[in-house]
């Protein structure tokens, strides 16, 4: 029997870091675009694990199904059980660690612009988007009797997983929102701000497409200049709408193009690094130990291996990976 298993959607993400997941837990990954844009998974952990770390461009909600995790961030830290959330922000380095097995726990990841316009007017004044933005320790919290709706409405997404397309994505959409309305209930942001509107993330899709499309730094400058804003109108207004700087935004992309690269290439840290828009191999080191918590060899290595040990596996098996 496999320790871990993933039951859920298995399509390439079109614009993530590669997940830095142990070989049991290896997602094959999920593509994000207008017809999915979210994607749903349920996580089953038959051991505890050691601290994994991930970030990538879809926003995630969490859920614990059973068993008992620690979620991680650059700030804060927490401990789940049945029935408690996690959200992690646009590009946002986050990590998890099984604390007690067997631990299933349902992920979503959501194309941010999704939240900001569901296609419903009234829903606009509702800002889906905000608890990604803020710090991890201001984010809703589940406790008492809330707990065990939210987690009804979790093993209602979990009972549609293996539903055949459209009617899959029909309900994970339906109930994605009514899982983010009722963890939304009783909560308000930290401090008024302004709903971003629908066209928000439009007014910035030539700086995110330049970026997606690039294999370079982009700077501020050139971004605001496609959208057709001034410097310092565009950074306020792309870190209000994203929670995330522009800057920050674009290194992050590269450094998961780069992470992907490392892991389906032989290229070398300087062919990488170039391909990237990093000065030269010192600074793509440095920058990626900062995201990522190791260096680009020792990724390459461990991620090497986990996809040995999966191939092994897989040969040692009958059974499908789902």
């Amino acid at each position: 029997m496999r320790p871990h298993m993933i039951r859920g959607t298995t399509r390439i993400e079109r614009h993530r870091a590669p997940a830095l997941l142990p070989a049991e837990w290896q997602r094959v990954g999920v593509r994000l675009s207008d017809s999915e844009p979210i994607h749903a998974a349920l996580v089953s952990a038959r051991s505890e694990t050691t601290p994994e770390w991930d970030m990538h461009y879809g926003v995630e909600l969490g859920l614990v199904m059973s068993g008992r995790m620690r979620r991680l961030w650059r700030s804060r830290q927490t401990e789940l059980g049945p029935g408690q959330a996690w959200y992690c922000g646009i590009w946002e380095r986050h990590g998890w660690q099984v604390l007690e097995a067997p631990c299933d726990h349902l992920v979503l990841v959501i194309l941010p612009e999704v939240l900001l316009d569901p296609g419903l007017p009234a829903a606009r004044q509702c800002d889906c988007l905000a608890p990604f933005r803020v710090e991890p320790e201001r984010r809703p919290q589940v406790d008492g009797s809330l707990r065990q709706r939210v987690l009804a409405t979790g093993q209602h997404i979990v009972g549609k997983l293996d539903l055949p397309d459209p009617m899959r994505q029909l309900w994970v959409r339906a109930l994605s929102f009514e899982l983010l309305l009722l963890l939304q209930k009783d909560w308000h942001p930290p401090a008024p701000q302004s709903v971003p509107t629908s066209g928000s993330f439009e007014s910035f899709a030539e700086a995110m497409e330049l970026v997606f499309r690039a294999r370079r730094r982009v700077t501020t400058a050139e971004a605001a200049a496609a959208c057709g804003m001034s410097t310092t109108t565009f950074t306020r207004s792309f870190t209000a709408a994203t929670g995330i700087s522009f800057a920050r935004f674009s290194l992050r992309h590269r450094l998961g193009e780069a992470a992907a690269q490392l892991l389906q290439t032989s290229n070398t840290l300087e062919t990488v690094s170039a391909d990237w828009g990093f000065t030269d191999s010192s600074h793509f080191h440095r920058c990626f130990l900062r995201h990522y918590g190791r260096c680009p060899g020792a990724y390459r290595k461990t991620g090497r291996g986990d996809r040995g040990a999966r191939s092994e596996a897989s040969r040692g098996s009958s059974g499908k990976r789902r």
